[in-house]
């Protein structure tokens, strides 16, 4: 099953990636540090609508399955088939996984869940820092206190945003409730994070653009999800960005 997060100790046997293999994005299961709990996504390799949506981490076995919960969308259990292909994206660390999949057991004892196929290979993608990726989402900040700002997020990474409004939304140092519609791949996601204000200055005036005030916020404890969800859409971005420059 899942590692401790807490023992820092190697297994007789067991390496732990190097940097070359993380750049390489070619790992095997065990060496990626998952945790039970963890919130994965899969994507039906099917006309399933919608075609992807989150489970939780239950447990592994080398070489044997990953264990995960049935997926349930919007309050309804999804019928998923033996044999049904997937793939898994994951975020741990810093670095974004993806690995295929297929149910190899589907069961409702004790409770439902699913046995999916161990993979051979995990492929990685690391993500350095905290990347920006350029957007332009429309947002709704909640300032500490109740007061709400209409607001565009410019750009986004996993540690924060840069949101753009018509007025200043609060000071630095504030707490704000930030909540947007993201889209990846074919479904949409809603967002809800806690952020602190860490920056505030006003945007130069241009004849297409008004007078605006930039607003730099840091994400404060983002779930897996939550995490996950950016991640794929940076990737998803930067796929786009390179396939427009081809």
């Amino acid at each position: 099953m899942s590692r401790n997060p807490d023992d820092k100790s190697t297994k007789p046997g067991k390496t732990e990636p190097t940097s070359a293999q993380r750049e390489a994005g070619a790992l095997s299961l065990d060496q990626i540090k998952l945790n039970i709990g963890d919130s994965i996504q899969l994507q039906f390799q099917s006309d399933i609508e919608p075609s992807r949506c989150f489970v939780t981490l239950i447990g592994y076995l080398k070489s044997q399955s990953v264990i995960v919960t049935t997926p349930i969308i919007n309050g309804t259990m999804m019928l998923v088939r033996e044999g049904q292909d997937f793939v898994i994206r994951l975020f741990s660390g810093k670095s974004v996984y993806a690995f295929t999949s297929s149910a190899k057991r589907v069961t409702n004892t004790p409770y439902p869940h699913l046995h999916l196929t161990y993979p051979k290979e995990v492929r990685g993608m690391v993500v350095r820092g905290s990347p920006r990726g350029r957007i332009n989402i429309i947002c709704h900040a909640t300032i500490e206190g109740g007061c709400g700002h209409a607001c565009i997020a410019r750009d986004i990474s996993i540690g924060g945003a840069l949101v753009a409004a018509s007025e200043k939304i609060g000071d630095v140092g504030k707490q704000l409730m930030l909540k947007f519609r993201v889209k990846v791949g074919d479904a949409e996601h809603v967002l809800a994070l806690g952020c602190k204000i860490r920056s505030v200055n006003a945007s130069r005036s241009t004849e297409e653009e008004t007078l605006t005030m930039l607003h730099g916020l840091s994400f404060e404890e983002l779930t897996s999800q939550d995490t996950l969800v950016i991640s794929t859409m940076l990737y998803q971005n930067m796929i786009s960005a390179q396939e427009s420059e081809t």
